[in-house]
């Protein structure tokens, strides 16, 4: 099934941290309700079942079109006290990055997703990018020009060896929407600010290698620089 997740759930989901770059992996009670949902919830508001059907169900969104399926879909309330995003390692694959990849398209196999490494602080000149299928990602605080906290993003390098390679950045991040990827969020962290590093790990028949990079407390205002197009 495909929902639309309850505006005020939608809000809940913001608040807590991303399990990747533009979806969380969640675990919640429907309201009023027996039982659990396994859910990839995309941009917070559109949500689809992890199960049997998922992969048909994407293809589905893909064919319609996000905005179309967020305003046809049913409405899903959430027992909030119940929602828990779920860590990358839950759903990690374990696929081997072929050679090619990572030889031509400059990927790198091994190692930690980033919510898995330490924490170090930034040198106040690095250029990090997010990428996103949504002009209007919940993840970007654009009032104050900011990352929300708990938001991924990659570095400005990687984001430009995936673009001159004319590498998949839905393969390379292992993204499990599929659906294209529009926009490119640039963001330049203050040195006050901290983040986590680390490899994009296997997951929705992606194969990863990409660089990513944590935000779990987001990015102090006046730290997004510009939005450009995908590959621009």
């Amino acid at each position: 099934m495909i929902y639309r997740i309850f505006e005020q759930d939608a809000k809940t989901l913001l608040e807590q941290p991303e399990t990747g770059m533009g979806y969380q992996i969640v675990n919640a009670k429907q309201y009023e309700r027996s039982g659990t949902k396994k859910l990839v919830v995309y941009n917070t508001n559109l949500a689809v079942e992890l199960d049997s059907d998922f992969n048909a169900n994407k293809r589905w969104i893909i064919k319609e079109g996000y905005k179309v399926m967020l305003n046809k879909s049913t409405v899903l309330m959430l027992d909030t006290d119940s929602i828990k995003v779920l860590n990358q390692s839950t759903i990690r694959e374990f696929k081997s990055l072929s050679s090619s990849k990572r030889i031509y398209n400059k990927r790198h196999s091994g190692g930690n997703g980033a919510s898995d490494s330490s924490k170090e602080n930034t040198n106040g000149n690095e250029v990090f990018v997010r990428v996103s299928a949504f002009e209007n990602d919940r993840r970007i605080d654009f009032e104050n020009k900011k990352l929300k906290p708990g938001t991924f993003t990659t570095t400005e390098n990687d984001y430009r060896e995936c673009v001159s390679t004319n590498d998949d950045p839905v393969d390379r991040y292992a993204l499990p929407n599929d659906d294209e990827i529009k926009c490119s969020f640039y963001v330049k962290p203050k040195m006050t600010d901290s983040l986590q590093r680390g490899i994009v790990q296997s997951a929705f028949g992606h194969e990863g290698g990409g660089i990513e990079a944590y935000f779990e407390n987001g990015t102090s205002k006046e730290t997004l620089l510009f939005t450009r197009e995908y590959g621009k």
